[in-house]
């Protein structure tokens, strides 16, 4: 059973949190607050780790910088245990917390339901946190899935791919998802999901005591159960601070969170992108039929089987495949060189979703581009999509495979 500490609290508090759950909190809870460690964080700690707890509420009988403190020293010493500051929020308070290692801030007085909406998600947060630790020590460590989808060039359907894939993914029940969005500085996933993030991966570099999974943890924005979104930052100057390094880092501890990452990328091959791309299980890659496009897929396969990155298993995702503009199917997959798994057809409702910031999926879950975009998370879990969405046919020479093979002959 999970162990709830209330350090520096109130008899009034601590009633409060019971009977929020009526009951039916399946942890144990008591009280810390001793004049021991009364200006010694780290003795406080110490005093405090006796109780094995998993999580710690700090406050509100206490003043708000040692609580701040108190929260930081259980990160730097004790990252497994999670806190929660028991204050007034605000968005100056906010920020304190996130950069010493606090997962959430709730009201002395705060309604029962948000109390115990509050204590469950961390204590959910500590249950499997613990787990995977468990996991680590006894099985070599946990790894979910990394699915990168990459892009020649801009406009080619990347983030509505990236976005319904995550959904879809996620909406299974079994798995739980994180979406990163890797176009550091024009990302627009948080605006596609309709979502007004507090935090983004920028956040990362102001947390106190460098990278960790809590501070990792802070900064993610929740949309539905089972699916978590690290948000571009809102300003371009900020994405060009963030190293490739950092990415590798970042993505690193994600793929031990969750069972599956799905990362959403600027258009062509950054650095960045590079990163993701080697840390991958699977590569969506993109494009649509004009002959940019394709040709463009084309060369950033010639660049990764030069770099020699050829363990993610790839996948050729065709957009807007119906088009009629002097390229087929076929010439498509001629000239990148691969069958189409998923063929996409235009709709006008791809672009209406993303305006609205509701994934097709969901917003029109019945047509038939919906249902092709379902057919990649199929293809992921090993599941045949609908008729039609396979491109594994032997492609005719089109226009565009005869300027390859000219090309290749010169």
């Amino acid at each position: 059973m999970s162990t709830v500490l209330l350090a520096n609290s109130t008899v009034a508090f601590e009633q409060r949190v019971r009977r929020s759950f009526k009951g039916s909190l399946e942890a144990e809870v008591s009280r810390w607050d001793s004049p021991a460690g009364a200006g010694n964080p780290h003795a406080a700690v110490k005093e405090m780790m006796e109780e094995s707890p998993d999580v710690v509420a700090i406050g509100p009988n206490i003043d708000l910088e040692e609580a701040l403190e108190l929260a930081w020293t259980f990160e730097s010493l004790h990252p497994e245990v999670e806190t929660i500051l028991v204050a007034e929020p605000d968005e100056r308070l906010w920020r304190k917390a996130l950069r010493s290692g606090a997962t959430d801030v709730v009201k002395p007085a705060a309604p029962y339901d948000e109390i115990r909406e509050i204590f469950e998600h961390v204590l959910e947060t500590a249950t499997r946190r613990r787990l995977n630790l468990i996991q680590e020590v006894g099985e070599g460590g946990r790894s979910g899935r990394v699915i990168t989808v990459v892009a020649p060039k801009g406009g080619s359907g990347k983030t509505a791919l990236s976005t319904n894939l995550a959904v879809s993914l996620a909406a299974t029940g079994d798995q739980r998802v994180v979406l990163v969005d890797l176009d550091l500085q024009f990302g627009d996933v948080a605006d596609a999901l309709q979502l007004r993030p507090e935090h983004t991966i920028a956040d990362l570099k102001q947390s106190a005591g460098g990278l960790s999974r809590t501070n990792l943890k802070a900064v993610l924005t929740r949309r539905g159960e089972n699916l978590f979104v690290l948000c571009a930052p809102l300003n371009p100057a900020e994405g060009e601070l963030i190293t490739s390094g950092e990415i590798e880092e970042v993505l690193q501890i994600l793929k031990t969170e969750f069972d599956v990452v799905v990362i959403d990328t600027p258009a062509g091959l950054t650095e960045q992108t590079l990163t993701s791309v080697e840390l991958s299980s699977d590569l969506m890659l993109i494009c649509d039929l004009s002959a940019s496009s394709v040709r463009g897929l084309h060369k950033v396969l010639e660049a990764l089987d030069r770099l020699e990155i050829d363990g993610p298993k790839r996948h050729f995702i065709l957009n807007r495949a119906d088009s009629r503009v002097g390229v087929t199917v076929d010439d498509a997959s001629a000239v990148v060189g691969m069958p189409v798994s998923v063929a996409i057809p235009s709709a006008r409702d791809v672009p209406l979703s993303m305006n609205q910031g509701i994934p097709v999926i969901e917003a029109a879950p019945r047509t038939m581009v919906a249902r092709r975009f379902k057919s990649t998370a199929h293809l992921l879990n090993g599941h045949d999509g609908p008729a039609g969405s396979n491109g594994s046919a032997t492609p005719r020479r089109g226009i565009l495979a005869r300027l390859k093979g000219d090309h290749e002959a010169q």
